[in-house]
């Protein structure tokens, strides 16, 4: 295993999360930088404070606070923290966007029940799902960004330099931070070693812009990190990382059996969303209704950018079809086909 910058040091935190525990890290040295602060919980703020004593440090001495995405688990004590410390707030564009707040919490649940009524999600199954992001949501405050990062930034954190990395697809807003001399990545969930990062839908960076396509920007963003030259990869949960290239083409591999069992379903006729769930995901509840949505969407995204299917709008619900199916005539309607 490659040896650890000598400036990094993780702090482990709870979360009331089914992912289990979130890491933060501190990045010491000037500026002192902490890398991503854990829910707004009194635990997980108790086990932060300990981190940082048993370190040397207080609270009162951070300099800098990084977000790596705008999830609950990873900037919930950002706003406390940055007005005990007077530290800096960084963050790429689209993060800070969601972290001050304009997103608002009422017109997304709005989005999101209307992207579930169109995979056909039943109304009972949609309230659950609006639930649990209210209940996500109680772990975290709004905070404002002091500094914006894009995409390959060089910044000071602690004593060595990082670069930014843009990589969508797990959320719009991920980054990543890269240290060259030592060949390190601060990975957040854009890499996590015992599961698969899961491509969230979420709605437009503009009212009324189009569905970005979570799992098409995942591919993109992991094919990226695979080309890089990579010694260690911390991610934001688990274990480290020493072969990402590995990895990634396990994940990949992963894809592929999704896509191939989504096939098997289709081959029944065109099916929604929903549908599909229904096989390859039964008994689920609450948060993870909404995940396995965004699960089978996404691929079905990718098997449509390719080609491979086909949508049918039919009273407002989504209804996949393969291509041969479609040309086989399937649909009673042709007019009905069209991209999302």
């Amino acid at each position: 295993m490659t040896d650890w910058p000598a400036h990094l040091r993780q702090i482990t935190l709870p979360t009331p999360f089914p992912v289990g525990p979130v890491h933060v890290y501190l990045l010491e040295g000037e500026p002192l930088t902490l890398l991503d602060t854990g829910p707004r919980t009194s635990e997980a703020r108790r086990e932060l404070e300990a981190g940082l004593l048993a370190l040397g440090y207080r609270v009162t001495d951070l300099q800098q606070i990084v977000i790596s995405h705008a999830h609950a688990d990873h900037y919930g004590l950002a706003a406390e923290l940055a007005e005990r410390s007077g530290a800096a707030v960084m963050a790429h564009p689209r993060c800070a966007v969601q972290l001050s707040g304009q997103g608002s919490q009422g017109t997304n649940l709005r989005w999101y029940a209307g992207l579930l009524a169109a995979a056909g999600v039943p109304l009972t199954a949609q309230l659950r799902v609006a639930s649990g992001f209210r209940r996500v949501n109680r772990h975290s405050d709004p905070v404002q960004v002091t500094r914006l990062l894009e995409d390959e930034d060089a910044i000071p954190l602690g004593r060595a330099m990082w670069q930014v990395l843009h990589t969508p697809g797990h959320c719009a807003d991920l980054m990543c931070l890269y240290q060259p001399e030592t060949r390190v990545l601060l990975g957040s969930d854009h890499l996590i070693k015992h599961i698969s990062s899961n491509a969230i839908i979420e709605p437009p960076e503009r009212p009324g812009g189009p569905r970005r396509r979570p799992l098409v920007e995942y591919w993109a963003s992991l094919q990226r990190v695979a080309e890089m030259d990579i010694d260690l990869v911390l991610s934001g949960h688990g274990q480290p990382i020493d072969d990402q290239r590995a990895l990634i083409a396990k994940r990949f591999a992963f894809y592929q059996e999704r896509l191939k069992a989504i096939r098997g379903v289709l081959q029944g006729g065109p099916q929604s969303v929903w549908d599909i769930v229904g096989v390859l995901f039964p008994r689920l509840g609450g948060i993870d209704t909404f995940l396995a949505v965004s699960e089978i969407l996404g691929h079905l995204d990718v098997m449509e950018d390719s080609g491979e299917v086909r949508v049918i709008h039919e009273d407002g619900v989504w209804h996949y079809a393969l291509e041969a199916h479609v040309q086989a005539g399937h649909s009673s309607d042709a007019a009905l086909l069209d991209k999302t």
